[in-house]
């Protein structure tokens, strides 16, 4: 005799991207206020500038990507539509002559991440967000520096795909809530428990 298939979850329609977007934009709004950022996306901004940003940024950016993704399972992360972003960076800093080992880090953020997909998700979502003001500031720095900016791969990391990118990824997002996969509130916890991170870190680097 046949067992019977298992009883599928219901769909709950969410808009989790929007949601998410609305629970975050408050410490979303302080890390642009903060020194370092203000620096980069000034009228004044500095070749030096991008260089200390890519220092800054390289020191939380790999610990936290490596962290998210050694949590991700291959579905998910296939139905999110997201990749690595860490070889651009690097890429971009090997282009300022600029040294890292990205093997000397380890990520702590708390218990919030450790063995919940929901809020690895969460994570995810900030890493991912990143790339939409990213490729506002680097069409900035671009007019500003000109030529000795160089490719600046990570904060134009999909290009002229962005909105395409970011649309894959909310719609995964939201299918994935949609089927119960994923915890709204863990989710919405993982993505602030990252910008928290973030704002720390960035504060600290800002000089």
């Amino acid at each position: 005799m046949s067992s019977p298939e298992p009883c599928s979850r219901p769909r709950i329609e969410i808009d989790l991207a929007s949601v998410l977007r609305r629970a975050t934009a408050g410490v979303h709004a302080e890390i642009e206020q903060l020194p370092l950022m203000l620096r980069l996306t000034s009228e004044t901004a500095t070749l030096d500038d991008y260089r200390r940003y890519l220092r800054a940024i390289v020191t939380i950016h790999a610990p936290l990507e490596q962290a998210l993704y050694a949590r991700l399972d291959d579905t998910t992360r296939d139905r999110l539509g997201i990749v690595p972003k860490l070889p651009a960076l690097l890429a971009d800093m090997e282009e300022q002559s600029l040294a890292f080992n990205p093997a000397t880090l380890a990520f702590a953020p708390g218990p919030v991440l450790l063995d919940d997909l929901s809020a690895t998700v969460g994570g995810l979502y900030v890493l991912e967000g990143a790339t939409l003001g990213g490729r506002t500031i680097a069409r900035h720095l671009r007019r500003l520096i000109g030529e000795p900016l160089g490719a600046a791969r990570f904060l134009d990391f999909h290009s002229r795909h962005t909105s395409v990118a970011w649309k894959g990824f909310t719609t995964g997002l939201n299918a994935l809530a949609a089927q119960q996969v994923l915890v709204p509130d863990r989710v919405i916890a993982g993505a602030l428990a990252v910008f928290e991170h973030v704002y720390k870190r960035l504060e600290l680097a800002g000089g």
